[in-house]
């Protein structure tokens, strides 16, 4: 089976978490048998890495002014649409999507759609996002066989959001590489760091979790706080407030991070916190999984089974739940370890990459046209 992706950016530090799950589908595709090729606007690291695994990518290339415009070769974009059984696009909010979406319809090729959180964006009260909504995105969404979601929770927040029957929707979770054998937890008396890894940006949370650290601090001298990733906007001001909190000298900022580092954070953190106001589903999460580390989450990031898994705490996205969550997660932090290795064994059982896409692989089997009808755009060989 040959399938195209198509997905924003390919850039590991400019990409959202869509950017590493086209990444990770384009990989487990090629290693499944399946013939994959990628579609993106922004050329990356990532973008290089699948080319090196022998992946084709297709990168428009595009300016910003200020939402990103492809430069879209339509006659090569056609080709890929064409010579693809099944096409999967990642992100609603581009206009690759769009053309994607648009000659999957006239090559008659089955496509899903998945807007990776991107949908709740239609609460808000944008006109261009509307205009765009109702103008390309409508359109979309009613020729897609099936509308992905990440969690339960956001298919049924799709399901009444877009009007859509519960049964048009597939969920497909994010997913993670396990290694063989489980990291070896801190020992509990070595002083440690509550790590933050992702965009300092608003619907991140960053700021909640700065304020809950302030909180319980004094009671945990020997505890750090580390706020990784690139600047969503909020860096200058997070910096502002640890100088008002006076706790510059136990907040760091350490910016984007790749993987070698990420994965040397992650092996030094006490526990990773995901303190975000709203996500359809935390990679970072997942991440922290496998590295055997136990998390504090909220209630909005799609994986609130942990806390019955005693694998860590799920919070209100409120400075107050995050304190306290946060508190209690130190004053027991003889229980870490075991912690840690629950979220590992959870992340291992739950959402691995190989399964997510045999998942996949089997919807499009189930949903593929009795025969490929070739309609060959104008211009395209």
């Amino acid at each position: 089976m040959k399938i195209l992706l198509s997905s924003l950016s390919l850039h590991s530090e400019n990409g959202t978490g869509t950017a590493q799950r086209t990444r990770y589908l384009a990989r487990y595709l090629s290693r499944s048998g399946a013939e994959c090729s990628v579609a993106t606007i922004e050329d990356g690291d990532l973008a290089r890495e699948l080319r090196d695994a022998g992946i084709p990518v297709y990168a428009t290339g595009h300016i910003r002014a200020p939402y990103h415009i492809p430069f879209i070769d339509f006659p090569r974009l056609s080709r890929l649409v064409a010579e693809a059984d099944a096409v999967h696009i990642l992100g609603y909010w581009n206009l690759l999507s769009v053309a994607v979406a648009w000659l999957a319809r006239k090559h008659c090729r089955p496509y899903v759609l998945s807007g990776a959180g991107e949908f709740a964006a239609l609460d808000q009260r944008s006109v261009v996002k509307r205009m765009f909504h109702r103008l390309f995105g409508e359109r979309m969404i009613d020729g897609a066989v099936a509308i992905v979601a990440i969690t339960g929770l956001e298919k049924r927040q799709i399901s009444a959001r877009l009007g859509i029957a519960p049964d048009r929707i597939l969920v497909l979770p994010n997913g993670v590489e396990i290694s063989g054998s489980a990291p070896t937890h801190r020992r509990n008396e070595e002083p440690g760091a509550i790590l933050f890894m992702g965009r300092l940006a608003t619907i991140k949370g960053p700021d909640l979790l700065l304020e809950a650290f302030a909180n319980v601090a004094d009671r945990f001298p020997d505890v750090r706080l580390i706020l990784a990733g690139p600047d969503g906007g909020m860096l200058a001001g997070l910096k502002r407030r640890c100088g008002a909190l006076r706790l510059s000298q136990r907040v760091s900022f350490p910016g984007f991070m790749g993987e070698a580092a990420r994965d040397a954070a992650y092996a030094d953190a006490l526990l990773v916190a995901v303190p975000s106001r709203d996500e359809a589903m935390s990679l970072v999460a997942l991440e922290a999984g496998a590295h055997a580390k136990p998390v504090l989450i909220t209630e909005r990031c799609g994986l609130e089974d942990i806390e019955g898994l005693g694998a860590g705490r799920v919070a209100p996205a409120t400075v107050e739940g995050l304190t306290a969550a946060l508190g209690q997660l130190l004053s027991e932090r003889e229980k870490l370890g075991a912690a840690g290795a629950n979220m590992r064994a959870y992340v291992a059982a739950h959402y691995s990459w190989p399964e997510i896409v045999r998942q996949l692989l089997q919807f499009f089997g189930d949903h593929m046209p009795p025969a490929r009808v070739d309609t060959t755009v104008d211009g395209a060989q």
